[in-house]
C-alpha cells in the first residue's frame, strides 16, 4: 500500500513539473513573439466596416439628383453652343471692320485718272548750283505718301533738251505744298532755270521745265 501511494505521488509530481515546463515554454515563446493570438472579432468588425464603406449603395447618387445634374449639363452645353455661334458672328464682323481701326494702307493711283492730283508749284535752279529746288502741291483730299513723275527740259524756243524720271517718298497733306531737291539740268555746263540766275559767261544757257505725274500713293 505504501508503495502504491508513493508511486501515485511520484506520477503527480512529474505531471506538475511537465505542466510547469510547458507553461514556461509557452510564456517564453509568446515573449519572443513566436506565438500570437488573432483577434477574430476585431478583424471581422474591421472587414465589415470596410465593406460598408465600399458598398455601392453608399456611393450611388439619388436618381432625382442625377436627373437634375443631367439637365444642368444639357443647359450648360446649350449655352456654350450659343456663345460659340455669337463669337463666330462677332469675329466675322470684327475682321471686316479691323482695317478701319488701323491706318489705311497706301493705295496706288494711276495719274491718268487724276493728272492734276500733284502739280509742280515752284522750280529754282541757279547756274552755280548742283541741285534744283522744287515744290509740289497736293490737290487731293487725301495725304499723298509717295509719287513717281517726269521732268522734261526745253530750251527757250520750246525744243526738248532732256528729261528726268524720279520717284519720291514724301508725305504731303491735302492742299499743302512740300519742297525738296532734285538734280538740276546741265549744272556742269552752266545751265540755269530761266527764272533763276543765269551764267555771266553763258547768259543764253537757260531752260524751261515741265512736270508729268505718272503715279502716286495716298492714305
Amino acid at each position: 500500500m505504501r508503495e502504491e501511494r508513493y508511486e501515485r505521488r511520484s506520477r503527480s509530481g512529474i505531471i506538475i513539473v511537465i505542466l510547469i515546463v510547458l507553461v514556461a515554454l509557452v510564456a517564453l515563446f509568446w515573449a519572443m513573439g513566436w506565438i500570437r493570438w488573432e483577434q477574430e472579432p476585431e478583424s471581422k468588425a474591421a472587414t465589415e466596416a470596410i465593406s460598408e464603406l465600399s458598398s455601392p449603395s453608399d456611393q450611388t447618387a439619388n436618381p432625382q439628383d442625377f436627373e437634375a445634374l443631367q439637365k444642368e449639363v444639357a443647359q450648360l452645353r446649350k449655352e456654350v453652343e450659343q456663345l460659340k455661334k455669337g463669337n463666330a458672328s462677332s469675329g466675322t464682323t470684327t475682321s471686316a471692320s479691323a482695317p478701319a481701326a488701323k491706318s489705311a494702307p497706301a493705295t496706288t493711283s494711276n495719274a491718268a485718272n487724276n493728272s492734276n492730283a500733284l502739280t509742280l508749284t515752284n522750280y529754282h535752279h541757279d547756274f552755280s548750283q548742283y541741285d534744283a529746288t522744287v515744290a509740289f502741291t497736293n490737290n487731293t483730299n487725301r495725304t499723298i505718301t509717295s509719287f513717281t513723275g517726269r521732268l522734261i527740259y526745253y530750251d527757250m524756243n520750246g525744243n526738248m533738251l532732256d528729261y528726268q524720271d524720279f520717284s519720291k517718298s514724301i508725305s504731303i497733306d491735302p492742299g499743302m505744298v512740300k519742297n525738296f531737291t532734285l538734280k538740276g539740268y546741265g549744272y556742269m555746263n552752266d545751265y540755269a532755270y530761266y527764272k533763276s540766275q543765269a551764267s555771266y559767261t553763258h547768259p543764253n544757257r537757260k531752260y524751261k521745265v515741265e512736270f508729268e505725274l505718272k503715279s502716286y500713293k495716298y492714305k
